[in-house]
């Protein structure tokens, strides 16, 4: 019988060692290992790269809200896209509106900066998904929200999609969270999630697993008319998930010596690009906070004080702010 000893002075190392026999008696269970086809690939260079991401805040918890994209080239310049929304209602709904709305920020943006010619023969690698089907109207959805969902696809991204086609741009989505079974689906490996896969057989910088399809339910009369496929790649230890259209999935190694190449530059692997661009997409609260009491500082109090009412917030005085503000006027006056 095999085992694996473990140090009990040294916690985090026995950690690892137990998380690492649990993914291999898993993983092995099976016997897949031999249907994924893992290939060890060196950074080379051969396009520049520009990465695009994006986020949102709310001012006070409330429905006002602002959204940020960013785009950041080779040369660390810097592109910011703003747009502020005011919801009538806040609820689940309207969540999934706000994040419709973020990934449509995202890809204006994006657009924006291709047709400059800017990004001509580039890797434009998109914070998180770039399939949309997360995004795809569901029964629960309004009216709204389908009408959104079908503007995002006909105004942003079927042109974008058009864009980078015609000006030999490779579209790449990045994943560092993923929760996906596409790997697991295709080789049938039971009720397991990719990265319990990934982590056990992608170990070394530089490693992958060649691109497999991207399989979703059927989505309806409104089906996006794109197929992707993804791959996954270890960048110094660290396991991520990578989408590309497929029709550029020839273009996939390409991507990864790319991304090899500009991982060597940073300890964690993280290609700096990208890591600029995550930085000045996001949207504090602190700035979110300020716009929101420069818009409404000339409201009528009446006004100001039913917005403020809708805040959960608790201040350090142990108030509802909006209980806080009443009082303050009352004093006032």
């Amino acid at each position: 019988m095999s085992y694996t000893e473990l140090n009990i002075e040294d916690v985090k190392e026995s950690r690892e060692k137990m998380i690492e026999v649990f993914q291999r008696r898993r993983f092995d269970s099976y016997g897949l290992k031999e249907k994924i086809n893992v290939g060890q690939a060196s950074g080379l260079r051969s396009r520049k790269i520009l990465a695009v991401d994006s986020g949102f805040n709310s001012a006070y918890e409330t429905t006002f809200t602002i959204f940020k994209a960013a785009i950041v080239n080779e040369a660390m310049n810097v592109t910011e896209n703003t747009r502020t929304c005011f919801f009538q209602v806040d609820n689940q709904s309207t969540d999934r509106l706000k994040r419709l709305i973020m990934q449509e920020t995202l890809y204006e943006s994006l657009i924006k900066t291709i047709k400059t010619g800017k990004a001509d023969r580039h890797i434009a690698i998109v914070d998180g998904t770039i399939t949309l089907t997360i995004f795809h109207p569901t029964t629960r959805d309004n009216i709204e929200y389908r009408e959104h969902f079908n503007n995002l696809v006909q105004e942003y991204y079927k042109p974008l999609m058009k864009e980078c086609h015609r000006r030999d741009i490779i579209l790449l989505g990045f994943l560092k969270q993923t929760g996906s079974t596409y790997l697991t689906e295709h080789i049938n490996a039971g009720n397991l999630y990719d990265r319990h896969v990934i982590d056990t057989i992608l170990r070394t910088h530089g490693e992958f697993i060649s691109p497999i399809p991207i399989t979703k339910p059927t989505m309806g009369p409104s089906e996006l008319p794109f197929k992707y496929v993804t791959f996954y790649l270890n960048l110094k230890g660290w396991n991520y998930r990578f989408e590309l259209l497929s029709s550029q999935e020839s273009y996939f190694s390409e991507c990864i010596q790319n991304m090899l190449f500009w991982s060597t530059r940073t300890h964690f692997g993280m290609n700096p690009i990208f890591s600029k661009a995550d930085e000045h997409a996001r949207v504090t609260k602190r700035k979110t906070n300020l716009i929101f009491n420069y818009l409404t500082n000339n409201l009528p109090e009446t006004i100001q004080s039913e917005l403020l009412h809708e805040v959960q917030k608790r201040t350090h005085f142990g108030y509802h702010r909006g209980d806080r503000v009443d009082r303050l006027m009352k004093n006032d006056n």
